[in-house]
């Protein structure tokens, strides 16, 4: 199968995912009157068709309901703390479902209690020994749209269809819950006979585990949510900076009319966390430039969707929307760099190109600022933006010295400016080039690219050099067909730092991506979590405090990458994959933005030796101990350094430090020479 077939088929499947979807949070769940405890015994719940979401478990795991699309049968049961229901529902359904083993039948607890918090709710797990993931429902829009009222009710789902073909409990008496009308349901689903949807009321017995959910409780007043003086205003603060005339996004918030038009598409990318396009964990960690919506700013717009949009009186904010007047977010730049243009075909794959471009300037300057500008931005899959000394005459300068040159920005989809901190820069000597590694992608139609880099500049000299190191990992192997595989690499400081920012990147098959510190006495700190990845949306994630850490902290990537056919993204699943450059293949790639404690006089220069052994013994010490032992480096190189090694070791400890092993690369010949 050709690239370019290959990528339609993809870009057709999220298409289909996508619009299948979108239709539905108006259509769904219908809202039906919630039991009461005078009629509990007597009602049985609606069976709908359940809309799809993205919630993250006791864990910090994203789980996406129609990502499953493929198992036989799913089970929802609502969870709460301190449940003796709740317990006993989920050792019922373990005991039903293990019979199922090899049949993909999914479980999963949703806890919609505002109270309990993803602590709460794993120390409760623990000690209930529930095994099962439970999604922490923290804005309840999920559980107000499936009318949750009760712990322990189960909502047995047919993934074929989406719809809700059981209703009500694990079994009334949880004892026999084989013989129930849940086990049937699960039955009927797994072995793919004939099944009439069924419901079946709470047991009067449990109406202590009634709750009633705030939202619908108040789901008279949702018409009174202003959309001038509340929803309006969110949107523009929120989304109008690229959804705006000229902006990134695909269409523009410029009036009530627009918004009201695409409110069932919000509602659905609300709920399943696509947007606002800020995926880090909410729990972990402290950022600028947070897009995302805060629970109560969830709850406000979905309601207000949920009571028909409607526009209301006072005047409409977003026609105060302006267009994008310019092409540079940061204003004019004090020096644009215009980059070749390049010719792009309409099918094929292409190499990295690697473009210099000399600095036209005859005095040194120290940046303070960069942004990047693709010419069509459906092209540009990456620039990474890096200077140096020019190039000899006639050398052929290789994309791959970006890891060794100093680094101005990296440019992706979500990720087009790059302030400094303060008091950090960059100092570009006059005489010097740019140099621009560019990742270009077909799209069916030719094109010519010219991107520009606009650099802003700062009269003061700054105190500290801005320092970026990438993680790599070029051992990476991912088995065809598994559907969470973990690989992990690491950066050690030698020198006391600050840590401004770091920026995980993966391709069609990262799905979970992680940074954790380990500091010298041993202690582990997760600092960066992005359980969600998408691939379409990168950025670098700027501390609001930044980090200090003293020499010998350890900074820890982990990926988690998703090659089954569970991945609608997935290029290949039969294929296992490699490092590589281009998006079928994949990466293990962690930026870090830094800068030493305290200044240096080499500072604004990067030795290549030092940046190859740190990139090497991040991915080769497999134990992550910080030494290098001889059965940790490839069979090619350990056959060939086996007495260099041996005598480098002068202390006998079995591994290499840092700087023995710098010692050993240097005389080996570098990082080419440690691939497998």
């Amino acid at each position: 199968m050709s690239l370019v077939i290959k990528q339609s088929l993809i870009k057709q499947r999220l298409l289909t995912r996508f619009f299948a979807t979108l239709a539905l949070p108006l259509l769904l769940l219908s809202v039906v009157a919630p039991v009461t405890a005078q009629d509990a015994a007597q009602a049985a719940p609606a069976l709908e068709r359940v809309t799809n979401f993205t919630l993250l478990d006791q864990h910090g795991k994203a789980v996406e309901l129609y990502y499953h699309g493929q198992a036989k049968a799913i089970v929802l049961l609502t969870h709460r703390n301190d449940s003796a229901v709740v317990k006993e529902s989920a050792a019922a359904l373990s005991a039903l479902t293990s019979a199922y083993a090899d049949q993909d039948v999914k479980v999963f607890l949703i806890n919609p209690i505002a109270e309990q918090d993803r602590a709460s709710v794993l120390s409760d797990s623990e000690r209930q020994g529930i095994d099962f993931q439970i999604l922490i429902d923290d804005t309840q829009l999920l559980s107000e749209s499936l009318q949750l009222s009760w712990s322990g009710e189960a909502i047995v789902i047919d993934p074929r269809r989406w719809n809700a073909v059981y209703r009500g409990p694990v079994a009334e008496d949880l004892n026999k819950a084989a013989d129930g009308k849940l086990a049937t349901a699960l039955n009927a689903l797994v072995t793919g006979t004939e099944l009439v949807a069924d419901s079946q009321a709470m047991p009067a017995a449990w109406s202590s585990e009634q709750f009633t959910l705030p939202g619908l409780a108040s789901q008279a007043m949702h018409s009174d949510i202003s959309y001038s003086d509340t929803i309006a205003p969110m949107l523009k603060e929120k989304c109008a900076s690229c959804h705006r005339p000229g902006g990134i996004g695909p269409w523009a918030m410029t009036d009530h009319r627009i918004i009201q038009g695409f409110s069932p598409m919000i509602k659905e990318v609300i709920l399943t966390k696509r947007m606002p396009p800020w995926h880090a964990d909410p729990e972990i960690g402290s950022f600028k430039h947070d897009m995302s919506l805060s629970t109560e700013e969830a709850q406000t717009l979905v309601h207000w969707i949920g009571a028909g949009a409607q526009r209301g009186t006072g005047d409409d904010p977003l026609k105060e929307v302006e267009a994008a007047e310019s092409d540079w977010q940061l204003g004019t730049p004090d020096l644009i760099v215009d980059l070749p243009a390049f010719e792009v075909p309409a099918t094929g794959t292409l190499d990295y190109q690697f473009f210099e471009v000399a600095n036209p300037l005859d005095h040194d300057v120290w940046v303070r600022a960069v942004e990047i500008t693709p010419g069509d931005r459906q092209v540009v899959h990456h620039a990474i933006a890096t200077f140096g000394p020019s190039s000899d005459s006639g050398r052929r300068v290789e994309s791959g010295e970006a890891l060794f040159q100093s680094q101005l920005m990296t440019f992706v989809p979500g990720n087009e400016t790059y302030v400094y901190p303060e008091n950090v820069g960059l100092k570009i000597p006059a005489g010097s080039s740019f140099y621009t590694q560019m990742h270009y992608t077909t799209y069916g139609r030719e094109t010519v690219d010219q991107s520009r880099i606009g650099l802003y500049f700062t009269d003061q000299e700054p105190e500290h050099i801005l320092q970026h190191h990438s993680i790599l990992n070029l051992n990476l192997r991912i088995p065809a067909g598994e559907a969470e595989h973990r690989e992990g690499a690491y950066y050690q400081f030698q020198r006391d730092a600050v840590i401004y920012s770091l920026f995980p990147h993966a391709h069609y098959r990262g799905r979970n991506l992680e940074f954790a510190l380990r500091y010298p006495d041993g202690r582990e700190e997760l600092v960066l979590s992005v359980p969600n990845y998408d691939f379409n949306w990168q950025r670098y994630f700027q501390f609001e405090e930044p980090i200090n850490v003293p020499a010998g902290t350890m900074v820890i990537h982990h990926a988690t990458y998703d090659n089954s056919t569970a991945n609608p993204s997935n290029p290949n699943p039969e294929v296992s994959v490699r490092f590589g450059e281009q998006t079928w293949e994949e990466m293990l790639y962690g930026g870090i933005s830094y800068r030493y404690a305290e200044p240096g006089e080499n500072d604004s220069k990067i030795d290549p030796a030092d940046a190859m052994a740190s990139v090497a013994m991040g991915f080769m010490d497999s134990n992550m101990d910080g030494m290098i032992a001889l059965d940790e480096m490839p069979a090619q190189a350990r056959q060939s350094l086996a007495m260099a090694f041996v005598m480098m070791d002068k202390e006998k400890k079995g591994g290499l430090n840092f700087a023995q092993f710098r010692d050993l690369m240097s005389r080996s010949g570098g990082l080419g020479n440690m691939r497998p």
